[in-house]
């Protein structure tokens, strides 16, 4: 292709390129030539730009997070520990597993509030355990309470072991009933010898007169109400069967408990029995003592068997002071108790040693008086006699005077009250 050339301004001959091939780059003009008219205006210089104006961070806005609050069940845990305990257990441990959710506090108060309650909960318990096995032993014991003193009081000795006791002006060994057979609490063993045991038995002896002098023995076996006609004894029990208001009585007394019972008895040629309203049959012959309950049997040997009349009866309980033994009148009167002694071998030296403190006062055994005093039982004299020294008070009031301050007690000489419900209530 043919054209003007504004280089050197003269015609050429120009190759048309092939569309295909690259374009080759522009040449730079020649410094040694003007620019043509026709060739494009050199690029003016553009002014810097300016710069860009310096941007700033915008200062960072302080955020507060909001104040965690204290599980409400959990307070509610702790207070109600003092108060409902059951209700804190229950908010405390509903507390426990919404923190663990939410985050929030009071995991110490709800557990301060479960570990109160529960505490709690075991002191109830330990109490009701404690207050339950009193119960029982009271009521074991319901027939009769403790004599007050009767555990060394006065001056009175601790019970040590059994040993021979004095009854009736002679002395009889206690019979053990170990190793049993043939039933619970059946003695098995071989049967000691009657002391004095009469052919007769007390079906035999006549029943009393309208009057008739009354001994030592019926006031002792018959709580002042009547006549002895016989008496039988076991190491454990003991019954005597008295002729009261025109009928045959028996009264049993057992060793055991210290409590004594009253009933009708029946009586045949060897033996007199007696049944109580519970349905125990009490039975005493010549050669057993036997107790039969519904539940049970027991039974053990007889060490006495004696009519009223007996010489052996004359002075029941008696220790051989200078002083007799006395049989209260149980007719309500008010007593003061000095003091107790209970051990075979030296109730004579306690008993007299109360005496000579206190001039004028007499001494009685528990078992040998009113229906009101307990006899000896196993959880206060263990098993042993009880003898108390004492002196009448003209009314309750002025018994109530004497042993204000004194550390002394009142009783009462009453057959119509319960065994130890005898004690004086002094304001």
């Amino acid at each position: 292709m043919d054209g003007w050339s504004m280089d050197d301004e003269r015609w050429r001959t120009y190759e048309v390129p092939d569309d295909t091939a690259p374009i080759p780059a522009a040449v730079p003009p020649r410094p040694d030539r003007a620019p043509s008219a026709h060739a494009p205006a050199a690029p003016q210089p553009q002014p810097a730009p300016e710069p860009a104006p310096e941007r700033y961070a915008a200062a960072p806005t302080a955020r507060y997070a909001a104040p965690v609050r204290t599980n409400p069940l959990a307070i509610a845990s702790l207070v109600l520990a003092f108060f409902f305990t059951a209700l804190s257990i229950v908010f405390g441990h509903v507390a426990l597993g919404q923190i663990r959710r939410t985050g929030e506090r009071g995991r110490g108060l709800a557990l301060a509030g479960l570990w109160i309650s529960y505490l709690s909960l075991a002191a109830v318990a330990a109490t009701i355990a404690v207050v339950w096995t009193m119960v029982a032993t009271a009521q074991n014991n319901a027939t009769s309470t403790a004599l007050e003193g009767a555990y060394g009081r006065g001056g009175g000795s601790a019970y040590t072991a059994p040993t021979p006791y004095s009854y009736g002006g002679s002395s009889q060994q206690r019979y053990s009933t170990t190793a049993p057979t043939g039933g619970e609490g059946v003695y098995a063993g071989p049967l000691p010898a009657s002391p004095s045991a009469p052919a007769a038995g007390p079906g035999s002896v006549p029943l009393p007169a309208s009057s008739v002098p009354v001994t030592r023995a019926d006031r002792a076996y018959c709580q002042n109400r009547g006549v002895l006609l016989w008496l039988a004894q076991s190491a454990t029990y003991r019954g005597a069967l008295c002729y009261i208001d025109g009928s045959p009585t028996m009264i049993s007394m057992s060793s055991d408990v210290g409590g004594n019972v009253s009933l009708p008895a029946q009586r045949t040629l060897t033996s007199f029995s007696a049944t109580a309203k519970d349905g125990t049959v009490y039975t005493y012959s010549s050669s057993t003592v036997s107790i039969v309950t519904p539940a049970k049997a027991f039974s053990e040997p007889t060490t006495v068997w004696q009519p009223g009349t007996s010489s052996q009866l004359a002075a029941p309980g008696d220790l051989g002071l200078a002083t007799p033994i006395s049989y209260p009148a149980c007719d309500g009167s008010a007593i003061v108790v000095y003091g107790t002694a209970w051990h075979d071998a030296t109730n004579a030296t306690e008993v007299q040693k109360l005496l000579d403190a206190h001039p004028g006062s007499s001494y009685l055994r528990t078992d040998l008086t009113c229906r009101d005093f307990r006899g000896p039982s196993t959880d206060n004299s263990g098993g042993a006699y009880v003898y108390a020294v004492y002196s009448t008070a003209p009314t309750p009031d002025s018994a109530c005077r004497q042993v204000a301050g004194t550390g002394l007690y009142g009783r009462l000489l009453s057959n119509t009250r319960e065994p130890g419900d005898n004690v004086l209530a002094c304001g």
